[in-house]
């Protein structure tokens, strides 16, 4: 029916009918309006609330197919998840922004560390596959450093076979630093005490036996003066200088070392000249050198400046030639190097003595070892000399090193940092 074959009435009663349907348009669009701002704002409340989150929230959806493959897992280029949502805080621990996670919805994988990557995708198998919640605990590279983080995330299967993971993401590089600080020094406090307990085997066992040998024979001695029996006199009269010299030795080193352990800030570096060291030690230790017939030659520059802790280098010295006299036979002979190049000072004792055998050379510097050996005079070893080296040649940032052989002799270098006329 064409407009005008209608009457007024018909017409009156479409427009009627037309303003019923526009105001229940307007009241669903009222409705819609007042919908979208109440989602809105239930939005805007979540994300608030997210964002406020003291950790790392995300959400992310790993698809039905491909999962189970670890390769997937290796990197962002063919991940079989996205990342669908992340708070704030979540772009701050990992420093992103959010076009970085979303120009790369699997960029996670890509931070993992290399080592860890291995562990992260057999975790994220698992947990797919049997829809179990998901915790994983490794290290992330976040631009260049590494950062110790810790997932939990709960699953959630859709109807299409997806799964969607809402999980939280902690920083605990603090705690896991805090952790490995605490390692070390229970991993320190173990050598504390392998250290205390060799020091105390020292002074029960060997600091008995030059003692007793001291009294014992001091005994003999007396009877034999009364007796005038010089020969055993004389005799005995060396044993007990040998005994007392090991003695001396023996808590000399024990002091100093003693004393390196319990103030390890006892550490006073000074300019001074190492040549004239070397040859205080050596006018320290000639008559010993002469009693056994052992020449002892030096080849150093006329001055070798160096700025180092002079009484520690001044033991070093002293132990190396000292050693290097005990096992060198009647008639050797010693030589000491030492020289500075652009960033060390370098020096070295070498002799011809009764050398060292392969296996007790890894273990020359090692507290725990025992390895003593007596001199070719039968002078007694007391097994800290080098230990107590080592110990200073560290404080000073050195190295020290032994290259010998049995029966042809024996040369030991040590180097530390060329600080010469530092203020």
């Amino acid at each position: 029916m064409k407009p005008e074959d209608k009457n007024i009435e018909q017409l009156l009663n479409e427009v009627a009918q037309l303003k019923i349907e526009n105001s229940v348009l307007r009241e669903l669009e009222s409705k819609h309006t007042e919908i979208k701002e109440a989602l809105d704002q239930e939005r805007s409340l979540y994300l608030d609330l997210a964002n406020a989150f003291p950790s790392g929230m995300y959400r992310l959806r790993v698809f039905a197919s491909h999962y189970t493959i670890q390769e997937k897992w290796m990197s962002s280029k063919e991940a079989p998840y996205i990342l669908e949502f992340v708070n704030n805080r979540f772009c701050e621990i990992l420093n992103l922004s959010r076009e970085d996670y979303e120009h790369n919805p699997a960029i996670i994988n890509d931070l993992i560390f290399e080592n860890d990557k291995t562990e992260f995708a057999r975790r994220n198998i698992e947990a797919n596959k049997h829809r179990i919640p998901f915790l994983w605990e490794g290290c992330m590279i976040v631009k260049g450093e590494k950062l110790w983080v810790h997932f939990e995330s709960l699953p959630r299967l859709l109807d299409n076979g997806d799964i969607l993971w809402t999980g939280i993401l902690y920083d605990i590089n603090i705690r896991k630093n805090f952790e490995q600080e605490i390692k070390r020094k229970n991993e320190e406090l173990n050598n504390i005490n392998i250290e205390k307990d060799r020091i105390l085997s020292i002074i029960g066992h060997d600091m008995k036996t030059p003692f007793n040998a001291i009294i014992g024979f001091c005994d003999l001695l007396s009877e034999k003066i009364k007796l005038n029996d010089y020969k055993q006199i004389e005799r005995y009269a060396d044993i007990i200088s040998h005994s007392s010299q090991r003695a001396m030795d023996l808590l000399r080193n024990l002091i100093q070392w003693s004393q390196s352990q319990t103030d390890k800030k006892n550490f006073n570096p000074e300019n001074f000249e190492m040549t004239d060291t070397i040859d205080e030690v050596l006018l320290l230790l000639k008559d010993i050198a002469e009693h056994k017939s052992i020449s002892v030659t030096k080849s150093t520059p006329a001055q070798i400046p160096i700025f180092a802790d002079k009484i520690m280098i001044s033991t070093i010295i002293r132990n190396l030639v000292s050693n290097a006299i005990k096992f060198t036979p009647f008639g050797g002979s010693i030589c000491i190097h030492a020289y500075p190049t652009s960033d060390t000072i370098v020096m070295s004792v070498s002799d011809t003595g009764i050398g060292i055998n392969r296996m007790n050379i890894q273990l020359l510097f090692k507290i725990g070892s025992n390895i003593t050996t007596q001199g070719t005079n039968n002078e007694p070893g007391t097994g800290m000399g080098l230990i107590l080296c080592k110990e200073f040649i560290d404080r000073h940032d050195g190295k020290i090193w032994v290259e010998s052989e049995e029966g042809k002799g024996t040369i030991i270098t040590f180097t530390i940092p060329n600080n010469k006329n530092k203020e």
